[in-house]
């Protein structure tokens, strides 16, 4: 949840009840309210954390299927097992840029004087 900066009566409001509340505009609240950032938040954050939930996925489906099946058994071990070594790795490289997208969907804001 992120709240909303100043004195007084904003002091620990949150962006939706502020908005709420008027005691920020949209345009203010743009970078913690509108739906289209979170949207596209939402989507960078799936797209980096998408290969590991196929990775367990994967896992499963070949200790419950494919492990019996003897020609793919090793085969498919071993590229999932190339593939689990090599994600942690890659997802360590890609870091900055992600953190680049992320920077470039936020709009930008200037924090008040003082914060």
């Amino acid at each position: 949840m992120n709240f909303i900066h100043g004195n007084g009566p904003r002091k620990d409001v949150c962006a939706n009840c502020g908005v709420k509340m008027d005691l920020i505009t949209k345009e203010e609240a743009a970078n913690l309210y509108s739906n289209d950032v979170a949207n596209a938040r939402l989507n960078l954050v799936s797209r980096r954390w998408a290969p590991f939930f196929w990775i367990i996925v994967l896992w499963n489906a070949w200790f419950f299927f494919i492990k019996d099946v003897q020609i793919w058994n090793w085969v498919v071990f071993g590229a999932l097992l190339i593939i689990t070594l090599i994600l942690p790795v890659l997802f360590l490289i890609s870091t900055a840029t992600y953190t680049a997208k992320m920077e470039k969907i936020t709009p930008e804001f200037k924090r008040p004087d003082g914060h």
